[in-house]
Parts: C-alpha cells; sequence; structure tokens
C-alpha cells in the first residue's frame, strides 16, 4: 500500500524518542507480576475473544489464578480496529492491524474455539452453535457488535469487501478499508463526488466516518485538487456525536472547512448501478401533543460511498431475555446497571465493550476502563460484598482532523473528561495525532489485552 504522505527526518526523530519511552513503558508494565485477590475457584465463561474479553481473561487469570475461565470464540485472528482508519488513510496497511488470538490469550484459559448458539440463564448453562453444553458461576458476555449492511437495500458485507464493487466500502472491516484507500487515492487523483452515510443507531467509535471525511478533504487540499472533490456527510441521528461539547466542535469544523454535511437523513437504499443513494430525510413534527416523524425520501448522486453499517448485538441476547426491553435500542444491547456492568435481572451475569447497553462507551479505551471494574465486582460478588467498582462511561476517540493533527476527545456520562489536560479538551494537535497513530497500538497490544494497562 502506497503511504499517503512522508515522514520527516525531524518526525522520525521525534518517533523513535518518545515511542522509545512509550515501548519500553510497555515493556515495564508486562514484566509486573500480578498478585493474587482471592483463592476461590469460579467457574467464569466468556463469550468473545475480542479485546473486551481477552483483557478481562487475563485480569480475572491475575485476580483468580484458581478460576476455571472458559472462553468462547470461533474466530482465530483479532483485529486492531483503531487501526482501519489508519488503514484507509494510507498510514498503516492490513497487516498492521491482524493478531493472532492464540499469542494474545492467557495460556491459563480454557480457549473453546467456538461461538455460543444458546444461554440459559436461569439454569446458568450455555450451549455452542455445535450444540455442547456448558455450565458457569459468572458469565461475562463480550461479543460486540453485528454490522447489519443488509438493512440497506442493494447492500451487504460481502459487496462492502469485494473488490468487483470498487467504489463502495467501509472502514469498520479490514478489508472495506483497504478499498476506501483505494477509493481515496482515486478521488485526489480524479476528482468526483464522495458521500459518506451515517445510521441513527448506536454504533462504535461514532467518530471514525468523520475521520476519513477529513482525511480526504486534506489530502485534497495538499494535492490542489480540492475544487475538484465534492463530499457530503449525511447523518441518520440528529448529532455529530454523543458528546454535545465535541459534536459542536465537529460541526465547526466542516463549516470552516466548507465540507457539507445533512442531519436526519438516513441511508435506506443503494442503486450500485447507477450510483445513486437514496436517503430518508427524517422531519419531526408534533400532533395532538405527540412527537412524530415524517419522511421525504431524498436521491443523492455518487461517485464513492462510504458507509458505517447499521450495528446489533449478538441473536442469543435477546432469545436469552438478557437484552434492553425499552426505549429505542430495545432488544439489541445487553441490559446492565450502567456503573456497575452488571445485569439488572441476573447478578451472575456482565457485559463489557460494545454489546453493553450503556449510554456511552463503546470504543476500546472504554474497556479499558470496564475490565478492571468487572473484575472487582466479580471478586465483591463472590465474597458477598456490595459491587464497588464504577464505570463512569469514559469514552475516547483520538479524533484525525487533518494528517499530522487530531482532537483527543474524551468524555463520560457527565461531559467532558480530558484525562491529560494539556491535549485540550476541542484543540488539534500533533501531539494527539502522535498517540493515535505510534503509541496507542503499543499499549493496546503489548499491555492492554495482557491487564497490564
Amino acid at each position: 500500500m502506497e503511504k499517503t504522505k512522508n515522514i520527516s527526518r525531524r518526525d522520525l526523530l521525534k518517533i523513535m524518542g518518545v515511542g522509545g519511552v512509550a515501548l519500553g513503558t510497555a515493556g515495564g508494565l508486562m514484566a509486573t507480576k500480578a498478585e493474587a485477590k482471592s483463592n476461590l475457584a469460579p467457574n467464569i465463561a466468556i463469550i468473545g475473544a475480542g479485546l473486551g474479553g481477552i483483557s478481562l481473561s487475563a485480569k480475572l487469570i491475575d485476580d483468580l489464578p484458581n478460576a476455571k475461565i472458559n472462553l468462547f470464540d470461533a474466530d482465530p485472528i483479532l483485529y486492531y480496529q483503531p487501526g482501519f482508519t489508519l488503514i484507509a488513510g494510507g498510514i498503516y496497511d492490513k497487516k498492521d492491524t491482524e493478531f493472532q488470538k492464540q499469542d494474545l490469550i492467557n495460556e491459563k484459559v480454557n480457549w473453546i474455539k467456538e461461538n455460543i448458539d444458546l444461554v440459559n440463564p436461569d439454569d446458568k448453562s450455555l450451549v455452542t452453535t455445535s450444540g455442547k453444553t456448558y455450565s458457569y458461576d459468572y458469565l461475562i458476555i463480550a461479543t460486540g457488535t453485528t454490522y447489519k449492511f443488509e438493512e440497506y437495500e442493494g447492500l451487504s458485507e460481502e459487496i462492502i469487501n469485494d473488490p468487483q464493487y470498487s467504489n463502495i466500502a467501509s472502514i469498520y472491516t479490514v478489508d472495506g478499508s483497504v478499498k476506501a484507500h483505494t477509493m481515496i487515492q482515486e478521488l485526489v487523483k480524479n476528482g468526483g463526488k464522495a458521500v459518506f452515510a451515517e445510521p441513527n443507531t448506536p454504533i462504535k467509535c461514532g467518530g471514525a466516518n468523520k475521520k476519513v471525511n477529513f482525511l480526504l478533504e486534506d489530502l485534497a487540499t495538499s494535492k490542489n485538487m480540492r475544487s475538484k472533490v465534492q463530499m457530503h456527510l449525511y447523518v441518520g441521528g440528529e448529532s455529530m456525536l454523543s458528546s454535545p461539547v465535541h459534536a459542536k466542535m465537529i460541526e465547526q469544523f466542516f463549516l470552516e472547512r466548507k465540507m457539507p454535511y445533512s442531519m436526519r437523513h438516513l441511508l435506506r437504499k443503494v442503486d450500485k448501478e447507477n450510483k445513486i443513494a437514496y436517503f430518508d430525510k427524517l422531519m419531526p413534527y408534533t400532533e395532538n401533543g405527540v412527537q412524530k416523524t415524517a419522511i421525504e425520501q431524498v436521491s443523492v448522486p455518487f461517485d464513492y460511498l462510504f458507509v458505517i453499517p447499521k450495528m446489533i448485538t449478538s441473536p442469543f441476547i435477546a432469545k436469552a431475555g438478557l437484552a434492553v426491553t425499552s426505549g429505542h435500542v430495545a432488544g439489541n444491547w445487553v441490559d446492565v446497571d450502567k456503573f456497575t456492568l452488571q445485569h439488572k435481572k441476573y447478578p451472575t451475569i456482565f457485559a463489557i465493550g460494545d454489546c453493553a447497553g450503556v449510554p456511552k462507551g463503546k470504543t476500546g479505551a472504554s474497556i479499558r476502563k470496564q475490565y478492571p471494574v468487572i473484575a472487582q465486582n466479580i471478586l465483591d460478588h463472590l465474597n458477598g460484598k456490595p459491587l464497588s467498582a464504577k464505570f463512569y462511561g469514559y469514552t475516547a476517540c483520538p479524533l484525525l482532523t487533518r494528517y499530522g493533527k487530531a482532537v483527543m476527545v474524551e468524555f463520560n456520562y457527565e461531559g467532558v473528561d480530558p484525562s491529560m489536560p494539556c491535549f485540550g479538551a476541542t484543540r488539534e494537535s500533533w501531539l494527539n495525532w502522535f498517540v493515535k497513530v505510534y503509541l496507542m497500538k503499543a499499549m493496546v497490544m503489548k499491555g492492554m489485552v495482557f491487564a497490564k494497562a
């Protein structure tokens, strides 16, 4: 893959210096020996060996060395998903995001290479897709999200990943990200119209599509092609991001850089042959005191289409009666307390990561805060104590705004939550870019997955 921008000698020296310190820190964390917090031996099942499941399993092995931990997941590869936008931007290659789970999962964890078809929470058992039954004392659901590209008429995940459809992509799959990089290069070389579409359902990393939009605009400007590259962002919801401060900031960036956007426009259908995207324009109104929505259909021609899929959770969650039962996400996300991450009906069930039905917290940075919370709360429950650990909704997204600049977007349930005030809540800086591109992967893949960060 062609790298989009070269690194200067001065920047390379900075990377070598700061990066060396970061990797040294990660190595130091790896060498730290954890102390057991209990000699109890519960039978713990974790469904999903993504970032949340692997990190939490490592933490539980540290805290409960006598526990029996079964980790269920049939997929042998863990993708470093924060790197997908960097693939699209020409900074990472596909191989930079691929990791073998066998190299990450603690050897004391029993990795069962099957997926789960059914959970029976009343008798604390689960059934794999091959029909095998396993019991548990505690269950952690860490299944992430399921993409529903097919909710848009004319699309599917196969189409998103198929090189034959060279002008439609999504940075939510690794192959879609590779295709998105090619699309950006073609746009900057030849010009054309790029349409970006986002759903109105909860999604992980709500800033991802906007990062690609920003990088495309910056690259086109640097190549003197900005006047030939049209772009338009269509957001299905009524806000750029769930954090009001950062949503306003993003809108301001779009306005300053003359990047058109439309809210409450929900992608409905894609005519691939004629290159037309059809949107439902959602217009709220009130009738007899009841708020309703009128729908006007809008057709938008495109040369290139960047799509975020609608997202749901694994089917077994709703089937087992574990999902949220009210509101606009009813039937999708695991119904847990937003602070303790404990299921509201079944006290021995917890959820971590994107599948958890919490108001904020669908990023990898959220998982970093969640896995110690669940580990401590399982210890408390085992010992008959009130759950003491709390997750306060921490969400972070290094929002790439240009090549070489980013904003460190951080917020929680209450509002803006900067972990390092020097980064600035809404300030673009090279340092934020550096953290995203050069440091975060080392922290996650050399520290967090081993419960050392």
